[in-house]
């Protein structure tokens, strides 16, 4: 289906996290390749062919980095019942709090430091993103949670990342760098003593909003192993967009192509989506250069 569609609308970002796909900084950075007209044409061509757009995450890079993120996210507000907007944090405020306020969507903040020291030396912007999330705090928008990569370098962090979400009543999402295991980020890097005290804080309440994925999580720390899917989770979620259009199946370098969003019409883009998705072999996605928990 294309209910969902994850439009990755920066090619770049602001910040320099070690563990990311782009490593870009924001001299790379893209100012505007697609405009909101050419996103709001797909999404009424989506709509013309019967798709229902339950949701929309906007993400990138970093977002709000694009001049006309205010545009854009009014045009995914307008055409899905639901948006979710990924974010460092850093540029919060404003006429951007305003937006997110306005169009009732849901923000996620990624964050996985809250010592200045350690946080600027592996990723950068961390006094910026602590104010960005105090911001969003007091701001009015209803839904927000946190979002943290946890990597052998920062697992220490896991405690005070959680009470900063618990002091906000914001929800916590932790994602494991666990793939492949050599790497240097891998939490597997670990000493058994610290993977179990991993473990025992994932048993606590930092994991009460996904029982399941934290106990796959846990399960991870005390094996190394992780289970293959038999299916391709990306293909039943939705659609990937790039910042120039390309629609993929996921967000793998090696991604399948599935047309683009200028000249593609939804019905072919939605055929070649159930073509690549049958066409993945069961736990394809573990060979991939993906570091993240399946």
């Amino acid at each position: 289906m294309l209910s969902e569609q994850t439009f990755m609308i920066a090619n770049g970002c602001n910040l320099s996290c070690t563990y990311c796909w782009y490593e870009t900084g924001s001299a790379s950075y893209v100012t505007e390749s697609l405009s909101p007209g050419v996103y709001d044409r797909w999404l009424g061509r989506c709509v013309d062919r019967g798709v229902d757009l339950r949701q929309i995450n906007i993400t990138g890079g970093e977002p709000l980095l694009r001049a006309d993120f205010c545009d854009l996210l009014a045009v995914a507000s307008r055409r899905a019942r639901n948006v979710s907007v990924f974010t460092n944090g850093l540029l919060l405020g404003g006429e951007i709090l305003a937006a997110l306020r306005a169009a009732r969507c849901e923000v996620h903040v990624s964050i996985d430091h809250v010592s200045p020291g350690l946080g600027d030396r592996v990723r950068g912007g961390t006094a910026a993103t602590l104010r960005g999330i105090e911001a969003l705090a007091t701001s009015g928008v209803e839904h927000a949670q946190l979002c943290m990569v946890v990597t052998s370098r920062n697992h220490r962090e896991v405690t005070p990342v959680r009470e900063l979400a618990d002091r906000h009543g914001y929800a916590l999402e932790l994602i494991p760098v666990a793939l492949p295991a050599h790497h240097p980020l891998s939490l597997m890097s670990l000493p058994e003593q610290d993977r179990g005290e991993l473990a025992a804080e994932l048993a606590g309440a930092g994991a009460r909003e996904r029982p399941g994925y934290y106990a796959r999580f846990r399960r991870y720390l005390q094996t190394g192993t992780v289970d293959a899917s038999a299916r391709c989770r990306a293909a039943e979620r939705g659609v990937f967009i790039d910042a120039d259009g390309r629609i993929a199946l996921c967000t793998q370098r090696t991604a399948v192509a599935l047309g683009d969003v200028v000249s593609s019409d939804p019905d072919d883009v939605l055929a070649a989506k159930e073509r690549a998705a049958a066409d993945r072999r069961p736990g394809s996605c573990v060979s991939l250069d993906c570091l993240v928990l399946v």
